[in-house]
């Protein structure tokens, strides 16, 4: 049997990944994930009772600041040990 003379000649299929132009790379957690540009606007990370930590946002508006946090269901060594592997 004789080769095609252009065997890649079909459809190219289009790949989506999450680290090409224009995406954005996550911070992910168990149970949250955000984005890696939110890193610079961490205000405080606290530990509380229950294993879990509460990482506080400061977000600069043109009036002032909005504040928001996310709950990680991680233990804070944990959390921290993640969040300085993005820095």
């Amino acid at each position: 049997m004789r080769p095609k003379k252009y065997p890649y000649t079909g459809s190219k299929t289009k790949k989506v990944t999450t680290t090409g132009i224009g995406a954005q790379e996550l911070v992910v957690f168990p149970n949250v994930a955000f984005r890696k540009s939110l890193l610079k606007h961490i205000f405080s990370v606290v530990k509380q009772h229950d294993n879990a930590t509460i990482i506080y946002f400061r977000i600069p508006k043109v009036f002032g600041y909005e504040e928001e946090r996310a709950k990680v269901y991680l233990s804070y060594e944990k959390t921290m040990s993640i969040l300085n592997s993005y820095y």
